[in-house]
């Protein structure tokens, strides 16, 4: 049977989703092999995470934008070659301060990929079937950033720490060829401009500063004079966000996709899943490297558990939510999820025993995963208009990205507390990430609606 033009659209994009996930989460198992090799601190090492996820949200605010008006296939295809070229410049970068100016370019074309791939595929599909290419389009990004510390592992083992960059190259030229040749172009006529760049940068600005004052914040003391000047530009910037967002010609954001409660509960769950997602991701393999002294590859492969059971589960959760109803599917995964973390934090101890104390908690994150990523964004996306899409795209990815930003600068600063037993550290990280985790499950099950839902209450 031939391929359906939505099935390729969906096939083709996949390279560059792919890509960008597996590199906000492959680079977690090289953390302490990059600090070593380039002689930098926790605190500084932390920003090649951080930084990315950063820049990646930043971008990802003008992307939506860009795509609709210069055309989406065009800025997918830009975005691959500088995601590629980027790749190659993290790959071969001399100390730690070029290479996290590599990753804040490589953010930038993953920022570019993600809301154009999306306005290119789900026109394709008729809205019945939407659902369904979501939890494809949400499998693909699931099994890619759960299997980024797996195959990174392997990949660092083999041929160091600069691999996990080189290999983004030849998959990204062959998604570049691929995507020239099937996509099909298309813009939005209405679309005029750049959006405002004051709410660009007080937006992004209010997370970025926030994350560097819980970065440093064991080094400045949390209640220090550069600390506080943190939190005071974040309580100054994000009111000026919200201000440019009313005012501006061209906001960043429509404030009318956040008067509509489906969309705003779902975004709000979506950026606070990403704190214990990607948290965890960072204190899991330290755990096993520092506490456990697994190698690079044993930590990879003892992680794996996470990206199987991820792939098993999403593979059924979009129908989950169409037959259930998203609250219904949502709700238990966020509670899934909370408890494999506070598993973790009962179980360890200071000797190595992986099947009887990590696996099934690994396990169990994978299913909370595997029901998450693709159910959330079907939530938040499901139910707006097609000229919504890239924007409501853009925006749900770039508080997921602020979520990651944030759940990596709180659990590098849990763990690098001076004075604490590390196995203390470890455990209330992954205690904060749990409790973290119910909150969503909250979230959902008061606050998140469908439209016509919504309309009867």
């Amino acid at each position: 049977m031939a391929m359906t033009r939505g099935g390729k659209a969906l096939l083709v994009t996949s390279v560059g989703v792919s890509m960008s996930a597996l590199d906000t989460t492959m680079v977690n198992v090289a953390r302490d092999t990059i600090a070593r090799d380039l002689h930098g601190s926790d605190a500084a090492v932390s920003w090649v995470l951080s930084g990315y996820s950063i820049v990646f949200a930043a971008v990802l605010l003008t992307s939506g934008r860009l795509a609709d008006r210069y055309g989406r296939k065009r800025i997918y295809t830009t975005g691959l070659l500088v995601f590629v070229a980027s790749s190659a410049a993290c790959a071969l970068a001399p100390n730690l301060n070029l290479l996290i100016a590599a990753r804040a370019v490589q953010a930038v074309g993953a920022a570019l990929i993600a809301p154009a791939a999306l306005a290119l595929v789900l026109p394709e599909f008729p809205v019945e079937r939407r659902s369904a290419a979501l939890a494809v389009w949400g499998i693909i990004g699931s099994t890619a950033a759960a299997a980024g510390p797996t195959l990174g592992s392997i990949l660092i083992d083999a041929w160091g720490w600069r691999s996990a960059f080189f290999i983004n190259v030849p998959l990204g030229l062959a998604g570049f060829v691929a995507g020239r040749k099937i996509l099909q172009e298309s813009v939005d006529p209405t679309a005029q401009g750049v959006p405002d760049i004051v709410g660009i940068l007080a937006g992004v600005g209010a997370v970025g500063i926030l994350a560097l004052a819980i970065t440093q914040g064991n080094d400045w003391g949390f209640a220090g004079g550069p600390t506080l000047v943190c939190y005071a530009v974040t309580a100054v910037a994000l009111p000026v966000f919200v201000w440019r967002c009313r005012a501006a010609r061209l906001p960043v954001l429509d404030l009318a996709l956040l008067k509509g409660r489906t969309f705003s509960s779902a975004s709000a769950a979506a950026l606070l899943f990403s704190v214990p997602f990607y948290g965890s991701l960072v204190a899991d393999v330290s755990f096993l490297q520092r506490q456990w002294h697994y190698s690079v590859l044993g930590a990879g492969v003892a992680v794996k558990l996470t990206p199987a059971a991820s792939v098993v589960v999403a593979r059924t959760a979009g129908r989950w939510c169409d037959a259930y109803g998203h609250r219904r599917v949502l709700v238990p995964g966020s509670l899934i999820l909370a408890l494999s973390l506070f598993l973790r934090a009962g179980l360890i101890s200071s000797g190595a025993d992986y099947w009887t104390r990590l696996a099934i908690p690994f396990a169990l994150t994978g299913v909370g995963l595997g029901i998450l990523i693709p159910g959330l964004q079907s939530a938040t996306l499901k139910y707006l208009p097609h000229e919504r899409i890239a924007m409501g795209s853009a925006f749900y990815t770039t508080v997921r990205q602020l979520g990651a930003a944030l759940g990596v600068a709180i659990t590098v600063a849990l763990l690098s507390r001076p004075g604490v037993a590390p196995l203390d550290s470890f455990r209330l990280s992954w205690i904060v990430q749990g409790a973290v985790a119910m909150t969503v499950a909250v979230i959902v099950l008061f606050a998140y609606r469908p439209p016509a839902e919504a309309a009867t209450h």
